[in-house]
């Protein structure tokens, strides 16, 4: 009895002791390891924000979609591979036991889910047999898998015994959008989150925050329920509202369309902006992204970046300086010569296309002199000029957000001769159409330089909204110079080099322009292929939009057909019959904003 009792004390001392060393000692590390193998932290992805136009319609939003994914600690737990392994065969777990040792029961039931796999998967049998057996704690095997594919998938699992292989949700980016605005929308990386575009700029807003579950299984794989975690919901990301009317842009995409394939051009951009708010209304460039094809495409946003020599278009600058300094009078007279002309000093030549003699200020404009111009910039100076190319907004970003913005070109250093000449003319500077339409939008809207408004409003997932307001930048010009220019501009559609921009049914202003091409790769200016353009505004007693076409080396019968009064401003006149039909029928936006520190 003595020596029963001391075998039973020993043996319960035993139990005792190892009991203390698991409860005590190692309790953290094998709690931590049953977690690992039976418990799952679910990740319940957010909802990236949608971007949507002015009226609402998607252009870019998340769909609900599964991942398919191997767990390395499930397809190497032996005890429950061997349970699933048996059920396949038909055979108790006891059995299999005898007949397979560890590694060939992983191995078995491996090649088992890789042949079942291999049915759904465009993959071969034997890559996914090796991602199965690899080391790593998981491997996704399918993306972007529907609902009811999943639903399928889940089913055929349970039926086959398939343990080890999971579905989980997550989300894809799709944009609904295609073609259109896809350089301006942007895309996502593989986190979700915004490479470029609307998607970079706009990421925090709208980046949601992903919510988590805690799910428990047994042995066998399946869930408990009655273990199942707090649920922590997830925080869905704002929608995003650009102030571009998709109806008005399709139209301005299609007139962008025809007029590259119709002039045979390098490219055309054509932007619409409302001037009193710096609205964005449309913008459209060719060549653009192909989503369809993107590495074969273009990924520059040429109304924002590729800046370009502007020509006469540039030519406001010059006068609002003089005109603002009292350098000229509107009724002054200019002598513009014999359609040649050379600087006595600095022995610059310039010429232009007819003989306009003596001409008033206005007359300057409304005919593109550029010897006029020049004459008027001599007053001007370096100084002034450079000042109010700033002014305008040039040599610097817009503000507009768009990653690859490009800030252009100024000489803000030592001028040779030729600079005196040619920046007052629009060379030896270069600018980005949305800079020049929002320069124009400035003398539409009393000299106040706004920053372009892309973004209207903002919606966050509880509903309250969040519009976002004009921003004025600083008042370019005085309201009576911005005045007196639209009067000027409104001369040269009516008796001047843009009379192909009129419309019979409204008052249109604008400036043509056309530049020599230059080659930056054999760094010189090639014969016979130009730049032209024209931007200008409408209704001009009250201007409503401004508009800019810009045309890179568009084809003709003869280089002397290549003019931007001849080219650009019939293009102009379509764009904006369009738009101001579509302002007609569209919610009223705010008339003026008053400038920060300057003239309204």
């Amino acid at each position: 009895m003595l020596v029963l009792l001391f075998v039973l004390l020993a043996g319960f001392s035993l139990v005792t002791w190892r009991l203390a060393v698991i409860q005590i000692k190692e309790s953290q590390r094998l709690a931590a390891l049953a977690a690992k193998k039976y418990q799952r932290h679910i990740v319940l992805p957010a909802h990236r924000g949608a971007i949507k136009d002015l009226s609402g319609e998607y252009l870019a939003h998340d769909e609900d979609v599964h991942e398919l994914y191997t767990d390395r600690t499930h397809l190497r737990e032996v005890v429950t591979v061997r349970h699933h392994l048996a059920a396949i065969r038909g055979v108790k777990a006891v059995e299999l036991r005898e007949q397979l040792d560890e590694p060939e029961t992983l191995a078995a039931y491996h090649d088992h889910v890789a042949k079942v796999l291999a049915g759904i998967l465009p993959k071969p049998e034997e890559e996914i047999r090796s991602q199965i057996a690899s080391d790593k704690p998981e491997i996704v095997l399918a993306k972007q898998v529907d609902e009811e594919t999943s639903k399928q998938w889940s089913a055929l699992f349970k039926e086959q015994h398939i343990f080890g292989i999971h579905m989980r949700p997550t989300v894809a980016r799709r944009f609904p959008a295609q073609d259109r605005l896809s350089l301006v929308l942007g895309v996502t990386d593989t986190a979700n989150k915004g490479r470029w575009g609307v998607e970079k700029y706009m990421d925090a807003r709208l980046t949601g925050i992903p919510g988590e579950q805690l799910i428990e299984r047994d042995k066998s794989g399946h869930e408990l329920p009655s273990y199942r975690g707090q649920v922590t919901d997830p925080q869905h990301g704002s929608d995003v509202h650009l102030t571009i009317d998709m109806q008005l842009q399709d139209n301005v995409e299609a007139i962008c369309e025809r007029a590259w394939k119709a002039n045979n051009a390098r490219r055309v951009v054509i932007v619409v902006t409302e001037p009193a708010t710096g609205t964005v209304l449309a913008m459209a460039a060719r060549p653009h992204r192909d989503v369809d094809n993107p590495d074969e495409s273009t990924w520059t946003n040429h109304v924002i970046a590729a800046p370009y020599e502007p020509g006469s278009i540039f030519k406001v600058v010059t006068l609002a300086a003089a005109l603002d300094n009292r350098k000229v009078t509107p009724g002054e007279m200019i002598d513009c010569g014999n359609m040649y002309y050379e600087d006595p000093v600095r022995k610059v030549k310039l010429s232009d296309d007819e003989p306009l003699g003596m001409q008033t200020v206005k007359g300057v404009l409304v005919h593109s002199s550029n010897i006029g111009m020049y004459k008027i910039s001599k007053r001007v100076g370096k100084e002034m000029m450079l000042d109010y190319a700033t002014r305008f907004g040039f040599g610097a970003p817009t503000g507009i957000g768009l990653v690859g913005e490009e800030a252009g070109r100024m000489n803000t250093g030592k001028w040779s001769d030729p600079t005196y000449s040619r920046m007052p003319i629009g060379y030896e500077v270069n600018v980005t159409p949305l800079q020049m339409c929002m320069a124009y939008g400035a003398i539409a809207n009393g000299g106040v330089l706004m920053k372009p408004r892309l973004i209207d409003r903002i919606v966050k997932p509880g509903g309250g909204t969040e519009v976002i307001p004009p921003q004025p930048v600083w008042q370019a010009c005085s309201s009576k110079t911005a005045a007196t220019l639209r009067d000027f501009l409104e001369g040269v559609v009516v008796e001047g080099t843009g009379k192909r921009a009129a419309l019979a049914e409204v008052r249109v202003g604008g400036k043509t322009g056309t530049t020599r091409r230059y080659d930056p790769e054999k760094k010189r200016y090639i014969d016979g292929t130009y730049l032209t353009s024209f931007v200008g505004m409408a209704p001009i007693d009250d201007p409503r939009l401004v508009c800019l076409v810009m045309l890179d080396d568009p084809k003709a019968e003869s280089s002397a057909m290549v003019r931007g009064g001849r080219i650009a401003a019939p293009i102009f006149a379509e764009v904006v019959r369009e738009t101001l039909d579509h302002l007609a029928i569209r919610h009223e936006r705010p008339i003026k904003v008053a400038a920060k520190g300057g003239e309204p």
